[in-house]
Parts: structure tokens; sequence; C-alpha cells
């Protein structure tokens, strides 16, 4: 899990402010490799086989979710977000406390040659099969 900030004016002032939201290009759990079509270079888009709830800070959401995460690109590229949506997650906490939190949910990737050689994040394998995704 990460944050995904960008600055932006699409406001009613016009004014330049800085949004920022959790966001999950696949999850951490990486026990399976996922598997190539035959003769695809890529597989852009998965979607998770299983509803998920995420945690945040100890807490869970309350609704639970199929997120669509970003595959692999097995001819060198990197695989990363293109189209996504922000929606607002309650999440439950200990105690009764209730947060509510902005989260991008992915609807496309793209497979690119402009990759952050720093960031392993875009090479891992995919584990669509765990029923809890931690952020």
């Amino acid at each position: 899990m990460g944050f995904s900030s960008r600055v932006t004016n699409r406001n009613q002032q016009c004014e330049m402010v800085k949004q920022t939201r959790l966001c999950m290009m696949r999850p951490c759990e990486n026990e399976e490799i996922t598997r190539m079509i035959r003769g695809k270079k890529c597989i852009r888009t998965k979607k998770s086989l299983k509803a998920v709830r995420f945690e945040y800070k100890n807490c869970t959401s309350v609704q639970a979710y199929k997120p669509r995460y970003c595959g692999l690109c097995n001819d060198g590229r990197c695989c990363t977000p293109h189209n996504t949506k922000t929606i607002q997650v309650e999440f439950r906490c200990p105690y009764g406390k209730v947060l509510k939190k902005p989260m991008m949910l992915i609807t496309t990737c793209v497979c690119h040659s402009n990759c952050p050689q720093s960031n392993n994040a875009f090479f891992q394998p995919l584990d669509l099969t765990s029923s809890e995704v931690k952020i």
C-alpha cells in the first residue's frame, strides 16, 4: 500500500491544491507466480478473484472490494496504472472509531519502457488469491 499525490486546479476556485489518496498497484503477498498467457508479452490489468477488505492503521474496510491490480510485462517493460478513479473507503477501527479515506482504484494499466529502476514493486508477481490486503 502506498500513497498517490498530485497537484491539480480542478476545483471551483481554480486554485492549485495537493490531493493525496491511498493506492495499491498490486498485493505484497507474492507466493503465486503470475502465469503469462501463451503468446502474450503482458498482462496489464488483473482483477482480484476474491473480495478483499483493506487494512489501514489497524482498521479494516467496512466493505469488501474486488480491486484491479497492475499485472506484469515479461518483455522488460513495467506495468503502471493508466486510468484510475477515487472512492471514499470507510474503515472500522478498534473501539468503534470510523475513518473515511480517499483511495485510488485502478481501471486500466499500461506497459511502458519508462520504468523507475529503483522500485522493485513494478517487477513483482501477483497473488490475487489473498482474502485480505494490508495497507
